[in-house]
């Protein structure tokens, strides 16, 4: 994996899930590095030698201030990794408070909309966007999924138009496609209980997705050696999306 030494990164949701372990992993190949969350990660954050900023990204003139005052701080961005979001959803659409779903529509995705307006104007020439989507969004949902699944399909096409607009700058933005990731916090751990197992047993290779899988696939798109990838959608989810799995036509067929 190549080295991210001296690269100032920014993630947002870095205090919990998916986005502390990257900002573990980014910091442990020797890139300063600044997350941004709704709750406290200052402690978190010192300990790997970073910055916490208080976000609320749905928030437009927190979301301005937090990243002038990064490049006022530390210089501008190499990489910007936006990766807040929540799942709210428990009920069909017919009957979903309307409340959550405004909730959802505002950080998931206005939060990536402001994330992405404000992130490149401090951001050096030749960085790279990653932007947290779905599976669910992208190429598929699922029943009382609705309003999560149109959030991240919005996620998609937005990073999609800044991949375009900011090509001229060697600026490159791509979405990645996750399903099924226990230990995120908005999915069951993967603890053999009967839950995990029906996410697990869903997917081709039969198993639920780990942070790491996904940390992985971030950096390399947030690397030199990804220089011609813009634009793209990257599934993390095990082939869920490529059809049913072996245990779902099982069970479909058992008695």
């Amino acid at each position: 994996m190549a080295s991210f030494e001296n690269k100032n990164v920014f993630i947002t949701g870095g205090a919990s899930g998916i986005g502390r372990a990257l900002a573990e992993s980014f910091a442990a190949d020797g890139a300063k590095v600044c997350i941004g969350d709704i709750s406290d990660g200052s402690e978190f954050a010192n300990s790997i030698g970073g910055a916490y900023y208080k976000l609320d990204v749905s928030d437009e003139d927190n979301t301005r201030a937090v990243y002038q005052a990064i490049e006022k701080e530390y210089g501008k961005l190499d990489i910007i990794c936006l990766f807040a979001g929540v799942a709210l959803e428990d009920t069909i659409l017919e009957e979903f408070d309307m409340t959550k779903a405004r909730k959802m529509v505002d950080i998931n995705l206005m939060g990536v909309m402001l994330g992405l307006k404000y992130g490149t104007r401090h951001m050096n020439d030749n960085g790279s966007i990653i932007t947290a989507g779905s599976a669910a969004g992208g190429g598929m949902t699922v029943a009382m999924q609705g309003v999560y699944s149109a959030t991240k399909a919005g996620v998609h096409y937005l990073t999609r138009t800044v991949a375009i607009e900011q090509g001229s700058r060697g600026i490159r933005a791509n979405t990645l496609c996750p399903a099924s990731i226990a230990g995120t916090g908005m999915m069951v751990d993967e603890d053999e209980s009967a839950e995990a197992k029906f996410f697990g047993g869903i997917t081709a290779l039969g198993r639920m997705g780990r942070p790491a899988d996904v940390v992985n696939i971030t950096k390399f798109l947030a690397s030199d050696d990804a220089g011609f990838i813009t634009g793209g959608e990257f599934t993390v989810d095990g082939g869920l999306t490529a059809g049913l799995s072996n245990n779902v036509i099982e069970a479909m067929w058992s008695d």
